[in-house]
């Protein structure tokens, strides 16, 4: 119903207005990089190719020995479980003794209010003896992961 006042409201003239027509420009993209990169071009040579092994053998010797010495001034740890009553850390690193492996308590204090009790398995001297570690206790069900440590140098 409301449609049908609406059609009787309004005018049915119709009204024009007389349209201008807009002539289209075509402009047509000019491209100035053709002429202007090869101005710009620029010849490298290559590098002399004797002197590019030599260099590439020194890297990885040095990288190398960098690498032994962080290993060797470096210890890991292999937490394997946080514990907030003690009891369930010492039942926890009984069984993990029943398995063969040594592991230590450290009581750590969270914010001055809350005390954990950590199990850690080590320290273990290298990062690849770590990883080792790390794959026994996953053979076994156990889920570790690493901490980093200096090596206490006296």
């Amino acid at each position: 119903m409301f449609l049908y006042f609406l059609s009787q409201s309004i005018d049915n003239k119709k009204v024009t207005q007389p349209t201008q027509q807009v002539k289209e420009k075509t402009i047509e993209p000019t491209f100035d990089f053709y002429d202007i990169l090869p101005e710009m071009e620029v010849k490298v040579t290559p590098p002399p190719q004797a002197s590019a092994k030599k260099e590439n053998e020194k890297k990885p010797v040095e990288e190398k020995e960098q690498t032994k010495k962080t290993e060797k001034s470096v210890r890991y740890l292999v937490q394997v479980g946080s514990f907030k009553v003690k009891t369930d850390a010492e039942r926890y690193k009984a069984e993990i003794a029943l398995l063969g492996i040594a592991s230590t308590i450290q009581a750590v204090t969270i914010d001055n209010q809350a005390t954990w009790h950590r199990v850690l398995i080590g320290p273990i001297d290298g990062l690849q003896q770590a990883k080792a570690m790390q794959k026994t206790l996953a053979s076994r069900n156990i889920k570790g992961f690493l901490l980093r440590t200096r090596r206490n140098i006296p």
